[in-house]
């Protein structure tokens, strides 16, 4: 790579970073994979939508119907966040819509969320 390509990449991140820095409102999508033995799909769903920073949270059935494989159910998981509680005490970012992703990850009844980085996408 020369260095007029490698001086334009620079510059398309840094763009990226700095016009990312004011935005507030993320939207994720990712495959959320739950125990149903443990608790129902509504309370495990809910307990999401109390997560701070969390304003919507939406399903869609993976492969047009729910996929249950033993006790697992598998949906496809849509999270809007809105960053407004997190800009009050320090401010929001990319990293902390990860943080959401952990949390998600630890709500009791969740045996994983899949989520490549590119369905992090701003709204």
């Amino acid at each position: 790579m020369d260095l007029k390509g490698l001086k334009h990449i620079i510059r398309e991140e840094l763009s990226k970073a700095l016009n990312e820095e004011y935005v507030d409102k993320f939207k994720i999508k990712g495959i959320l994979i739950t125990d149903t033995t443990k608790r129902p799909q509504q309370e495990i769903l809910s307990d999401i939508r109390a997560l701070t920073g969390v304003t919507i949270v939406s399903t869609v059935d993976l492969d047009g119907e729910y996929s249950q494989n033993n006790d697992n159910l598998r949906v496809i998981l849509n999270v809007k966040i809105d960053g407004y509680p997190f800009i009050k005490h320090g401010g929001f970012s990319r990293d902390k819509v990860k943080d959401i992703i952990a949390s998600i990850k630890r709500v009791d009844g969740v045996k994983a969320y899949i989520v490549n980085p590119k369905n992090i996408t701003v709204i």
